[in-house]
């Protein structure tokens, strides 16, 4: 009879399903929508599982059994909970998509759009190849790992039911990380981009001394082809660009769950 399982601790099992499922669904990679949701759903629930036996004290939370009011408080909190971290989470492959956007309005990709298979959203050319490029590197130094670490310090920093919202520092911590993450797209734009806008006024130039140029037939085929050299160039300082975002974000995550503790 010691083996059965009450309420509580199905409460306690619902909560923590729920804060992970909320996070996991924002987040790049795990909430890839190429991803069938039966995976994603059976990852999340043996997740859940881990953390719910690996912590003895989270498996008793102060709700009263039977309170149903206070246990839909709860499950709200850990929603909104996980929309925050979630959101912000998701940030750094936003700015690599903005600046792949700033590249491809430059470029002259920007007619082109494709479907992004992670979001099933479109995007431009050089976006695209720069969130499959990003996507492998952050794989390749585990980033991955990185994020479900920090929904497992989640737990040990915030409690289940412990949220605080009253804290005013938690929209000054979101706005201030939002506002990096079109920064860091600039930073990941700018070489590729200020190159081009160096071509483009070097046209600009010969269109005026050499009228007999077709400036237009000859222009785009050389924006193309210095704007491809320049990122291949570059790719090993963004590759370490993107490094120390990553890191970056995830102190300023650890920071922002300390705020709602």
């Amino acid at each position: 009879m010691n083996n059965l399982i009450g309420v509580n601790e199905i409460e306690t099992f619902l909560l923590i399903f729920t804060r992970i499922s909320t996070i996991m669904a924002l987040m790049p990679i795990f909430g890839s929508q190429s991803i069938p949701m039966q995976a994603k759903v059976a990852f999340w629930l043996i997740l859940t599982m881990i953390i719910f036996r690996t912590n003895p004290s989270m498996q008793s939370v102060l709700i009263q059994s039977g309170n149903v009011p206070g246990f839909i408080l709860s499950i709200l909190k850990e929603i909104l909970f996980g929309l925050i971290i979630g959101f912000v989470s998701s940030m750094l492959f936003t700015a690599v998509q903005i600046g792949g956007w700033l590249i491809d309005s430059e470029i002259g990709f920007g007619f082109v759009e494709l479907m992004d298979p992670f979001n099933d959203e479109p995007v431009t050319v050089f976006g695209q190849f720069q969130v499959i490029l990003f996507t492998i590197l952050f794989l390749l130094f585990n980033g991955h790992y990185f994020f479900i670490l920090s929904i497992q310090k989640s737990f040990e920093t915030v409690p289940l039911t412990a949220l605080r919202l009253e804290n005013v520092s938690i929209a000054g911590g979101v706005v201030s990380i939002f506002a990096g993450i079109f920064v860091c797209a600039i930073k990941f734009a700018a070489p590729i981009f200020v190159t081009l806008l160096i071509t483009e006024v070097a046209l600009g130039v010969v269109a005026r001394t050499v009228p007999q140029i077709n400036i237009f037939f000859v222009g785009m085929p050389l924006k193309i082809v210095t704007g491809l050299m320049t990122a291949i160039l570059v790719l090993p300082m963004l590759s370490t660009l993107f490094r120390k975002t990553f890191e970056v974000l995830i102190i300023d995550i650890n920071k922002l769950i300390t705020i709602m503790s």
